[in-house]
């Protein structure tokens, strides 16, 4: 199995599916915290906005407590638990997770990605963070590395650092698109592609995985990706009529909340009006990462949806150039 097979099995955008192959079973009975606790504090000099609201900030405080049964008998297991942003005892209980689950802190996945992205020569700027008290998105992107559209636009690099502390997505980060003129995300599992960081019984070689992970942006397997990307979304310029809204919502995108495809295509009508075209299908692909990727508080799902959409879009056009 390869990294990249590797992290699909950690958490897939498409399906939102996780692997829980770390996490205790939950219909264990009568489980209590002991008194013993372990505490990580994460110091960083500045705090970045969490698209997802004030209650927690990424690098707060966590703490890992072992369980116990209601007979005393200590559990091999341990609660996470997260601290809400200024409380002084108000805490997330994130998870439950394994003696041998590696727990690793946002902050050590932010310092290890930033180390990551100084070696890779392209210069990143921050877009966004999230952090919903168990699951953290720290996203960037760089206009070092892109590939020119015919509709005159281009696609560049985006990084997404990934951590979580309920074991439903690797530590590690992914590499995905995003458009210049717009800044819109575009979330690929068919183009994109991540690395999750290796780890033994509770070490992690750092060093090797900063080397590691530099190759995963540098060189021609970045390029060669970012045009591969680049000629799926050229396929997008083609009509799109009513008939073709409906079989592609019933069949590539048929996982898209209503609500949501509600909002993508009021948005795309809602352009198509203002510029007097009769609308394409990168027309409709530029509404709905605009309407998933720039909402005012984002959620897990967002993210998910992004996915899904970003690749059942290209997936039809690619079915309607075969038969065409």
């Amino acid at each position: 199995m390869n990294d990249q097979e590797n992290y699909s099995n950690g958490y897939n955008y498409n399906t939102g599916s996780i692997d829980n192959a770390s996490l205790i079973d939950n219909t264990v009975p009568n489980l209590t915290t002991v008194d013993a606790i372990q505490e990580i504090h994460q110091t960083v000099d500045t705090v970045p906005e969490n698209v997802h609201g004030g209650k927690f900030d990424p690098f707060t405080p966590i703490e890992k407590k072992r369980l116990q049964n209601s007979d005393g008998f200590l559990s091999n297991s341990y609660n996470i638990r997260v601290k809400e942003t200024n409380s002084d005892n108000k805490y997330l209980e994130a998870g439950t997770v394994s003696e041998n689950y590696l727990l690793i802190e946002n902050k050590r996945v932010h310092d290890i990605c930033s180390e990551i992205m100084d070696t890779s020569q392209l210069s990143w700027s921050p877009v966004k963070t999230y952090f919903d008290g168990k699951k953290y998105r720290n996203v960037w992107n760089t206009t070092e590395a892109g590939a020119d559209l015919v509709v005159g636009d281009t696609v560049n690099l985006m990084l997404t650092e990934l951590n979580s502390y309920d074991g439903s997505m690797k530590a590690g980060f992914r590499i995905d698109f995003m458009v210049l003129s717009c800044l819109n995300g575009m979330i690929s599992n068919k183009f994109g592609w991540g690395y999750s960081f290796r780890h033994n019984m509770q070490n992690v070689n750092w060093d090797q995985e900063i080397r590691q992970g530099a190759l995963q942006i540098a060189g021609h397997m970045q390029q060669d990706r970012i045009d591969q990307f680049a000629r799926a979304c050229n396929q997008l310029q083609r009509p799109l009529d009513l008939d073709k809204l409906g079989e592609l919502r019933n069949g590539n995108i048929n996982k898209l909340p209503a609500l949501r495809f509600g909002q993508v295509v009021d948005r795309y009508f809602k352009e198509r009006e203002e510029h007097r075209n009769d609308g394409t299908l990168w027309d409709l692909m530029q509404a709905g990462t605009y309407s998933l990727w720039h909402r005012d508080k984002m959620t897990n799902a967002d993210f998910v949806n992004n996915g899904h959409f970003v690749d059942g879009v290209l997936g039809f056009a690619s079915k309607i150039a075969v038969q065409a």
